[in-house]
């Protein structure tokens, strides 16, 4: 892969080596912010195709396993100055680097769940203070609430000769912890900033807990964790809103785009306002030895269309994709007489685009209808879909 291949993980504001649950609760969250049925601000579109297709490669085990691997390749090289510029603070010595690689690797297995390895990384004056029982309920307390999705550390500076927590050690690294994670009991994505540290303890670097009585965070975590709903899975919601959305193009889905349509025709039986519907068929042309545009080139080149549109329709138009070669359109306020101007303009721009003549050469069908009196968006889709000549999308 180019180094210009988009950061996924950054994206999806998880960690590189965030569990598949966390990377699937991040995209639900994520749509339910961005999704244009719930954020309709200008921007939110563009970011919810973003968010589409970072998940359609790392919620994906295979397809994550190949991007892993670049990713890699692209960020462990990176030399310590470097590392500076994206968020390091001049850390000092290599004793300094050792102690953000512990806080590092605290942060991570906690991530994952490695309560065991991250208890193993405290103090042995924390150790002797809390045992591992009482560190793993606490740790499963705050995690029932919070789901850590990524986070980012900062060195700040070093203390020598430093009491903390009842016991000086001759050197601690401070460092500032910027965290993403979910809050179970809202559904909604935080950033919050902490200070930790690192002591050098016994001849080693070790990560400094700071309490000896965990027991009544604890129970504040589980009186909170009580306030989660228990009836239904929130997940549902988000899972609904991400079913509307078609990963490929950032359009609606067939499904999602029925729904805006039934809403506007409601409206517009209610109060006696113009509508109508539209599509789009495109039939790829045979390539020069005969064969047709394999699956992902046809992807890439449907999302390329999809965009030209969303850039040449009105922001009160909705775009769908409901079926594979077929975009469908939502014209509020608009006669089946300007609806079918604006097809035709819109598909003239279509064949006239050089990228679109270079890469997918097809034969463009366009249709446009008024709902009848008693007909739904999902009847008037299906008309539309069969007079461009292409099946709808289940």
């Amino acid at each position: 892969m180019l180094n210009r291949e988009p950061d996924y993980y950054n994206i999806l504001q998880v960690h590189h080596d965030a569990e598949k649950d966390v990377i699937d609760a991040a995209y639900r969250c994520l749509s339910k912010m961005y999704h244009p049925d719930l954020n309709r601000a200008p921007l939110a579109s563009e970011r919810m195709k973003e968010i589409n297709m970072a998940y359609r490669v790392i919620g994906n085990e295979a397809l994550r396993e190949e991007y892993h691997k670049a990713w890699m390749q692209r960020n462990a090289w990176k030399t310590l100055s470097e590392r500076e510029t994206a968020g390091w603070r001049a850390v000092e010595n290599k004793e300094a680097c050792d102690a953000y690689g512990m806080l590092d690797s605290f942060f991570r297995e906690t991530m994952n769940e490695k309560w065991e390895d991250a208890y193993r990384r405290l103090t042995h004056s924390d150790r002797e203070s809390v045992d591992y029982i009482a560190f793993l309920e606490w740790k499963q307390a705050v995690h029932a609430v919070y789901r850590l999705g990524n986070y980012h550390i900062n060195y700040f500076r070093k203390y020598n000769n430093c009491r903390y927590g009842g016991k000086v050690y001759p050197k601690i690294y401070h460092f500032i912890v910027r965290v993403t994670e979910l809050q179970q009991v809202t559904g909604q994505i935080a950033e919050s900033s902490s200070h930790k540290y690192v002591a050098a303890d016994g001849g080693a670097l070790r990560v400094c807990l700071g309490s000896s009585d965990l027991g009544p965070v604890t129970e504040k975590f589980r009186k909170l964790a009580l306030m989660i709903p228990r009836a239904s899975d929130p997940s549902d919601v988000y899972v609904k809103a991400i079913n509307k959305i078609d990963a490929g193009t950032g359009a609606l889905t067939r499904e999602g785009w029925i729904e805006e349509a039934e809403r506007e025709l409601h409206r517009s039986r209610r109060y006696g306002s113009r509508l109508c519907l539209g599509a789009f068929g495109f039939a790829p042309q045979l390539s020069a030895d005969g064969a047709l545009h394999g699956e992902e080139t046809l992807e890439k080149n449907m999302a390329y269309v999809s965009a030209f549109l969303s850039k040449h329709i009105r922001k009160t138009d909705v775009l769908g994709r409901c079926s594979d070669l077929a975009l469908a359109l939502l014209f509020p306020e608009t006669t089946p007489r300007d609806g079918k101007r604006a097809l035709e303009k819109l598909a003239g721009l279509l064949e006239a685009d050089d990228c679109i003549r270079a890469n997918f050469p097809c034969r463009i069908s366009a249709a446009v209808r008024r709902p009848a009196a008693n007909g739904g968006a999902a009847e008037t889709l299906s008309a539309l879909l069969k007079k461009v000549g292409v099946k709808s999308r289940a």
